[in-house]
C-alpha cells in the first residue's frame, strides 16, 4: 500500500500537466490523499467553495478511479453541454507491470548481494511512486478543469461525486456494456467519416476542423518521439548503474586500484540518480502533457462531430419541411422541428467558439510553462552532472 503523502518533497517535483485556467476561488478541489490497493486507488477529495448550488462550504469524500469515469459519462452524455469541450477522462491506474517486477526481484532475492538487491529494489520502489504520483495528478488535473469551467462545475452530477460522503456504488462496466460501447464507438467513427464530406458554410469552423486533424495527428507522433527520448534517457541512467555495479566489483578483486575503482563506483552511482531524475523530469513535463493534450484535443473533436452532426439534422429537417410544404401536410409539426434544429445548431456553434477559443489560449499558456519549466530543469540538472563530475574527478586526483 502505498500514499501520496509519501515523499512530498518528489510530488511537487514531480507535477505533471499544469492548467491555465482562471478559477475565481469559488471553487477549489484537490486530492490530498490517495491509497494503492490491490485492485484499486482511492481518492480522498478536499473541496472547497462559496457557490450557493453546494449545500456545503467544505467537503472530504474518497472516491475510486470508477467514480471518476461515471462523472465523465454523465457529463459527456448531456446534451446541454454538447457545445463545450468535455475534460478527457483521467487514465485508468494501471500499476500491474511494477507490481510484477516489485514481485520477481522479492523472488530473486537471494540470487544477489544484499547491496544488489537493495539498490534495485529502492530503483522500483522510485519508479512505482512515480507512477503512482502521476496516477493522482491526472486525476486531480480532470477534477480542475471541471471545476474552473463556469458551466460543467455547476452540474448536479458533480455536486454529487463532491458532496455525498458515501460510496457512490459505480461498478465497472460488464462485458455487455463493454461491446456496447464498442459499437457505440463504430457508429460514431462512421458517422464521422459520412460528415466529413459536409459543406460547412463557417469558414471559422472549417479553418478549425483543418488545424485540429492536423494538429492531432502531429501531437500523436511528438508523443511517440518525447517517449522514445525518455526512454533513451532512462537507458542511459541504467547504464551508468551497471558501471557502477562492474566498478564495486572489480574494487574488491583488485587491492592495489581499490579505492580508485569504489571512488568511481561512487561516482557513477551518483551520476545514475541525477540521469534518472532527467529521465523522470521529461517523462512528466513533456510526455505527459503531449499525452494529455492528446486526449483533450480529440475532446475538441468530438465537440466539432456534435456541430457537425446538429448541422446534419438542421439540414434534414430542412429536406422534411420542404416535402410537407409539397405534400401540404404535417407543416406545422417539421416547422417546429426544423426550428429547435436551428436553435440547437446556432447554440452549440457560439459555445463552440468561445470553448475553442479558451482551448487554444489554455493549451499555448500551459505549453510556454512547461517548455521553461523543462528548460531550467535540464540547466539544472547538467549543472548537478558538472558539479558530480568535477567533485569525482578531484577525489580521484587525491588518492
Amino acid at each position: 500500500m502505498m500514499t501520496a503523502e509519501d515523499e512530498t518533497e518528489s510530488r511537487d517535483h514531480a507535477s505533471t500537466v499544469s492548467l491555465s485556467d482562471e478559477n475565481d476561488g469559488r471553487l477549489t478541489v484537490s486530492i490530498s490523499d490517495a491509497v494503492s490497493e490491490l485492485e484499486t486507488v482511492k481518492f480522498t477529495i478536499q473541496t472547497k467553495t462559496a457557490l450557493p448550488s453546494f449545500s456545503q462550504h467544505q467537503m472530504s469524500v474518497i472516491r475510486c478511479h470508477e467514480e471518476f469515469i461515471w462523472l465523465h459519462d454523465m457529463l459527456s452524455e448531456n446534451p446541454e453541454y454538447a457545445g463545450y469541450i468535455i475534460p478527457p477522462a483521467p487514465p485508468k491506474p494501471d500499476f500491474e507491470e511494477a507490481r510484477d517486477k516489485l514481485t520477481r526481484v522479492t523472488a530473486a532475492e537471494n540470487t544477489m548481494t544484499e547491496e544488489e538487491y537493495k539498490k534495485l529494489r529502492k530503483e522500483l520502489e522510485s519508479d512505482y511512486l512515480a507512477l503512482f504520483k502521476k496516477t493522482v495528478a491526472m486525476h486531480e488535473i480532470y477534477l480542475l478543469r471541471i471545476a474552473a469551467h463556469s458551466k460543467l462545475r455547476e452540474d448536479s452530477n458533480f455536486r454529487v461525486f463532491l458532496e455525498y460522503a458515501k460510496d457512490l456504488k459505480v461498478r465497472s462496466k460488464n462485458k455487455k456494456e463493454i461491446i456496447g460501447g464498442f459499437f457505440k464507438s463504430m457508429t460514431k467513427n462512421v458517422d464521422e467519416a459520412l460528415l466529413s464530406g459536409q459543406k460547412d458554410k463557417d469558414e471559422v469552423f472549417i479553418e478549425r476542423r483543418s488545424f485540429l486533424e492536423d494538429y492531432h495527428n502531429r501531437i500523436k507522433v511528438t508523443t511517440k518521439q518525447s517517449e522514445l527520448l525518455s526512454a533513451s534517457t532512462n537507458g542511459l541512467s541504467v547504464d551508468y548503474m551497471q558501471v557502477a555495479g562492474c566498478l564495486a566489483l572489480l574494487s574488491t578483486r583488485d587491492p592495489s586500484l581499490q579505492r580508485f575503482m569504489a571512488q568511481s563506483a561512487i561516482t557513477f552511482e551518483s551520476l545514475q540518480k541525477l540521469q534518472k531524475r532527467t529521465s523522470t523530469d521529461e517523462d512528466l513535463k513533456l510526455t505527459d502533457l503531449f499525452k494529455y493534450y492528446q486526449r483533450e484535443t480529440q475532446a475538441a473533436k468530438s465537440l466539432l462531430y456534435r456541430r457537425g452532426r446538429a448541422l446534419a439534422d438542421k439540414e434534414i429537417a430542412e429536406s422534411k419541411l420542404e416535402q410537407a410544404q409539397k405534400k401540404f401536410k404535417d407543416i406545422p409539426t417539421a416547422e417546429a422541428y426544423l426550428e429547435d434544429c436551428k436553435i440547437r445548431f446556432e447554440s452549440i456553434s457560439d459555445m463552440a467558439k468561445t470553448e475553442l477559443d479558451t482551448f487554444k489560449n489554455r493549451r499555448l499558456e500551459t505549453y510556454r510553462k512547461h517548455l521553461v519549466d523543462m528548460s531550467e530543469l535540464q540547466i539544472r540538472h547538467s549543472q548537478s552532472i558538472i558539479s558530480e563530475l568535477t567533485k569525482g574527478l578531484e577525489l580521484l586526483k587525491d588518492l
